[in-house]
């Protein structure tokens, strides 16, 4: 009898269609318990939230595991609607107005891997934007479409077609811009500097910052007037720039639970509901680019860094003597053969001007060509220099290599 077949073979590969069933099934799971949780403040018996988490679960699932689970996107919809809600609207309109939400998100999963070729980890402020811009269209037309559905189906009366579709808009858009970058960064690892920026003491200060902004708000006639919910950005621009794009998604998160407890509290009319709403989005957009825009200046600086020190490491250990010059012909490093070469430190070198240290060489600096460099016991030792030059944007740069021709060795110190 045959041997189990593994990749490549014509028998499944057991072990990640055991995988696949198991993502499958936590995502049927999540999706139902995030659906109940958020179903509140509804219109009619409709899956028409002030929030929506589970277009933001949706859209990361086939981001990180695969467009192949865009089916299952229909048939969370349906298990939802049948244990959240008994299948409380006509069944019809209810199988067309899910087909449509989940082809949406599925089209927009696409779109985003195969057109804009995001990063699934949301590894650039252009892959936060692309989302979160893709993000509107998408959402206006499922909600469009999933209004008109139920308009068709005698459920949503015409008069209520315009503010339905706006409730719906922004109620997608909030949970794709909260859900769909916190479930995207978690599990990864943390960005070059983040780890550093991580405190207990501050991850405490900055928890209760927001609960505080949360009682300013919510403790007293506030409620009422969300225009003057502005105590709330303080706390989530202060973890974007501490912690960047993964610490902001978490703060957000913990936001917007704190709203809805307290917006349950404070019984909001329709109205001051969807400004509320409207307020919550540009709150959640604001915070994600600038979480976005933090992380990815500390990848830029740690790039930085990392070339800055692959770059020391092979000027270190060329033969040649190697003097740095910054556009003010001041010395900004030297190499070890250098200093070997001269006769002197790079600490006693670095930022004086190296035509006052080295006037017989002053005039080979632009050009380069055949020296002889004065060492600080009365040796003289000719050289070959050449030149080379960067254009930086904070000056101009001159890399000087000097070539012994003497024909012997100065000893290492």
């Amino acid at each position: 009898m045959d041997g189990p077949v593994t990749n490549g073979g014509k028998r499944p590969d057991l072990r990640r269609f055991g995988e696949d069933v198991l993502w499958a099934a936590g995502y049927l799971i999540f999706y139902i318990l995030l659906d109940w949780i958020s179903y509140i403040e509804p219109y009619g018996t409709l899956d028409i939230t002030p929030w929506n988490p589970p277009p933001g679960l949706s859209l990361a699932f086939l981001l990180l595991r695969g467009l192949r689970f865009s089916p299952l996107l229909y048939v969370a919809a349906l298990l939802s609607d049948a244990v959240v809600r008994g299948f409380a609207a006509p069944i019809v309109p209810t199988l067309f107005a899910d087909l449509l939400e989940a082809t949406g998100y599925a089209v927009t999963a696409w779109l985003l891997l195969r057109v804009f070729r995001i990063s699934p980890r949301l590894q650039s402020l252009k892959d936060v934007a692309t989302l979160l811009g893709l993000q509107v269209p998408t959402a206006l037309i499922v909600a469009a479409g999933y209004v008109g559905i139920y308009h068709w189906g005698g459920v949503i009366p015409t008069e209520d077609v315009g503010v339905t579709i706006l409730r719906f808009w922004i109620g997608d858009m909030i949970g794709v811009a909260i859900f769909a970058p916190l479930f995207l960064s978690l599990g990864q690892a943390l960005p070059p500097g983040e780890a550093a920026h991580s405190s207990p003491w501050i991850n405490l200060l900055q928890g209760l910052s927001i609960l505080l902004s949360l009682w300013i708000v919510f403790g007293g006639d506030l409620a009422q007037h969300p225009t003057l919910y502005y105590p709330l950005f303080m706390p989530l621009v202060w973890v974007g720039a501490w912690h960047g794009l993964r610490g902001v998604t978490v703060a957000l998160f913990a936001t917007q639970i704190g709203m809805i407890v307290a917006i349950q509290e404070a019984h909001l009319t329709a109205e001051v509901l969807t400004e509320v709403q409207f307020f919550l989005l540009a709150l959640s957009l604001t915070s994600l680019l600038l979480g976005a825009i933090a992380t990815e200046r500390r990848r830029d600086r740690a790039a930085l860094r990392d070339s800055r020190a692959r770059l020391e490491t092979i000027v270190a250990v060329v033969p040649e003597g190697v003097l740095i010059l910054d556009g003010d012909g001041r010395i900004e490093s030297v190499n070890r053969a250098f200093e070997t070469l001269s006769g002197r430190l790079s600490a006693a070198l670095s930022g004086k001007p190296a035509a006052e240290l080295f006037p017989e060489l002053a005039g080979f600096f632009d050009e380069g060509g055949e020296a002889v460099l004065k060492r600080p016991d009365g040796g003289a030792i000719p050289v070959a220099l050449s030149v080379g030059r960067a254009e930086l944007c904070r000056g101009d740069l001159k890399v000087v290599s000097l070539h012994d021709l003497s024909g012997h060795r100065i000893p290492t110190r």
